[in-house]
């Protein structure tokens, strides 16, 4: 509620024409049993409709809506066995109750609003019985009813970027958080004549919401795509980008140290510029041309620092995206495990918990959501002859994909090999066609002379052993066998 104007909320609330499921009036009620049972109800009736939160107003005439005033003060008002009434309802009521009682005086009136959020994770339950609004009424939520499961269906829909970052907001103040400008710009859109003007669309996008009380809120969508300063939001100051220089190869000494604050949509292409300016790279003469060739495929870099934003659990709370640049490799870092199982990340169906967030920044060119990103990380390193990236992934240290410098068959561990081949084989098979020894040769830039291919066929050989590939036609005869990951 907002604190400069009480009353603004309370004018807001009787004017809507009935009580409805989510708001509900009374003059002097002071029964402690009712209390709790419409704090139930209240909170699932907010969750159940998609509403920001529910209100129960002592001192207003439920019939005509006049500003009666009331004598009940829940500071004052005591329980059975003379507990004080907002103690007693913490024990009554489930865990996951949030609510807050608001005392406003006007006119000689005195009047209580309770401030009622919606039920999260599951229904808000008084003495272990939940309850709902079914029109003005207060009714208990049937166990095993339709209405029950439609309630534990939206409970189970909602999700951290629907959430509200901040609220009770001026006009001024989304202006001052949020780059809108930037937003019409990146959707290729024309930005109105005015930011008011352009809080409609903002809304049309849950990026803001309009408040009962007039005022406005922020999604942490919103948050997290387009605000100026990331840390302005007390819940997502640990979202913060950030990317990280060490000397050497070890996370001793730290060359430069460099957080991106904005939100996702501003913070991802400087990001990109910083680790390119941060990384090596060379002249390179192509026919009647020169180019600059980085030590790392810039598509790889792109696509592994968007996947470490749209991937990560928003959920976890001591940590968020990190990019760690070392004298031998990248490593792109993300709070959360992978979705898909790591042998099949490539060419998989497309899974993020941030749908909302992945959709926007793809529409903004920012990243894809086809479940082609890791295909085209493993063809920008099969390009330049690197090694093949790592992935590695737990629920305990989240994910992290790792790119390393150097190209060069000779210099790769017998395991790097078996690895570049893997993936080797997984991408011919995503476009229809299998590995064979003339195309991992080709992956590694090795000329087609006899001690290469034999040196193919035994790496081949080897895959095959360790389970990472099998024969596509095990009849073919040597010259002719070509290779598809072992679970195709």
């Amino acid at each position: 509620m907002a604190e400069a104007d009480p009353m603004e909320l309370l004018y807001q609330l009787v004017g809507y024409p009935d009580e409805t499921e989510w708001i509900e009036f009374k003059e002097s009620n002071n029964d402690r049993e009712r209390i709790g049972k419409d704090i139930s109800a209240l909170a699932n009736s907010a969750a159940y409709h998609g509403r920001e939160a529910a209100y129960k107003l002592w001192g207003v005439a439920d019939d005509t809506h006049a500003l009666v005033g009331t004598k009940f003060s829940p500071l004052a008002h005591k329980a059975k066995g003379n507990q004080d009434l907002q103690i007693w309802l913490k024990r009554m009521l489930s865990p996951n109750a949030n609510y807050d009682f608001h005392t406003i005086e006007h006119d000689g009136l005195h009047f209580v609003v309770a401030i009622i959020r919606p039920a999260v994770g599951q229904p808000v339950y008084f003495e272990k019985r939940a309850y709902i609004r079914v029109g003005s009424s207060t009714t208990e939520l049937v166990p095993g009813s339709s209405r029950e499961a439609e309630l534990w269906r939206r409970l189970q829909r909602s999700d951290f970027e629907e959430r509200l970052a901040l609220s009770d907001l001026e006009m001024d103040d989304l202006s001052d958080l949020l780059d809108a400008e930037a937003f019409f710009d990146l959707m290729g859109a024309r930005f109105p004549m005015s930011y008011q003007a352009a809080v409609p669309f903002l809304a049309e996008q849950d990026i803001v919401r309009k408040q009962d009380n007039g005022r406005f809120s922020i999604t942490n969508l919103g948050a997290l795509l387009i605000s100026r300063r990331l840390r302005d939001f007390p819940g997502l100051r640990k979202r913060v980008l950030r990317v990280v220089r060490f000397q050497g190869k070890g996370s001793i000494d730290i060359v430069d140290d460099q957080e991106f604050n904005e939100g996702y949509a501003l913070a991802l292409p400087k990001a990109e510029a910083h680790i390119m300016s941060s990384i090596s790279a060379r002249d390179e003469q192509v026919g009647a041309f020169r180019r600059v060739v980085y030590e790392y495929p810039r598509s790889a870099v792109r696509e592994l620092l968007a996947n470490a934003v749209i991937h990560q659990d928003l959920t976890i709370t001591n940590s968020g995206p990190l990019v760690a640049i070392y004298q031998n490799r990248i490593e792109f870092s993300n709070p959360g495990a992978s979705l898909i199982p790591l042998n099949k990340v490539l060419n998989a169906f497309p899974k993020t918990r941030n749908n909302r967030l992945v959709g926007l920044l793809r529409q903004m060119d920012l990243c894809e959501e086809g479940g082609t990103g890791w295909d085209r990380v493993v063809a920008a390193c099969e390009e330049a002859h690197m090694m093949a990236p790592c992935i590695e992934s737990s629920e305990e240290t989240g994910t992290k994909v790792t790119l390393y410098s150097g190209s060069g068959y000779e210099r790769m561990t017998r395991r790097e090999r078996m690895d570049a081949a893997y993936w080797h084989a997984c991408l011919m098979y995503a476009q229809s066609e299998a590995a064979n020894n003339s195309s991992l040769r080709e992956r590694f830039g090795l000329p087609s002379d006899k001690k290469n291919m034999v040196a193919i066929s035994r790496l081949l050989r080897e895959c095959c052993d360790a389970g990472l590939i099998k024969e596509e036609d095990g009849e073919a005869g040597a010259r002719y066998r070509r290779y598809v990951p072992a679970w195709a």
